[in-house]
């Protein structure tokens, strides 16, 4: 029977929490960045936002933290990166996402493994204390997740509505070269 790798004391989870923190917003730096690139500056603002706010849990984690000796973690113990995101473990480079769907995407997705981890701590945990923080960890998460679910629905009807707009405009273009061809 496998055992689930939870975090077993608050200082563990704080570590947790504090390098999915760190690692978030490293990659929503990255995102900010690619999405001013391809000149998607309303986004970009999204996602350095979000780099913001997880920067800013970051440093509450910290702050919480500060006098205890919080232990020190192998690759294999992060158990979020091996229950949530199994190919976490190499440090392969990360996906650049090529338009603003992709990275809404991947963003979600990362926080949806996050605000999981946290749901499963919480429900879990042997630890009383440890459940109370990671279920703090998951509220905080949700908001988060729920925003990006929002852009993303945004992002998926603007690029159809392109998309029934360019259908059309190449039906009528259609349309008229055939009435040219059908008077001549």
């Amino acid at each position: 029977m496998a055992v689930r790798m939870l975090p077993l004391s608050v200082a563990e989870l704080c570590v947790h929490a504090l390098e999915l923190a760190r690692e978030a917003a490293s990659r929503l730096h990255e995102y900010s960045d690619r999405m001013r690139l391809l000149g998607a500056e309303p986004l970009a603002a999204v996602f350095e936002a979000f780099e913001k706010d997880k920067r800013i849990q970051g440093h509450a984690l910290e702050g919480a933290c500060q006098g205890r000796r919080l232990p020190e973690l192998s690759p294999w113990e992060y158990a979020w990166r091996i229950a949530y995101a199994p190919g976490k473990l190499d440090p392969s480079p990360r996906i650049l996402p090529l338009d603003a769907r992709e990275a809404l995407e991947l963003a979600l997705a990362a926080e949806r493994r996050a605000a999981a981890f946290y749901d499963d701590v919480a429900e879990h945990a042997r630890d009383v204390a440890v459940r109370a923080c990671a279920a703090d960890l998951a509220t905080h998460s949700r908001p988060q997740v729920q925003r990006l679910e929002h852009l993303l629905a945004e992002e998926v009807r603007a690029a159809l509505t392109l998309r029934s707009r360019r259908d059309r405009l190449k039906i009528r273009s259609q349309q008229e070269t055939n009435a040219r061809s059908s008077e001549a």
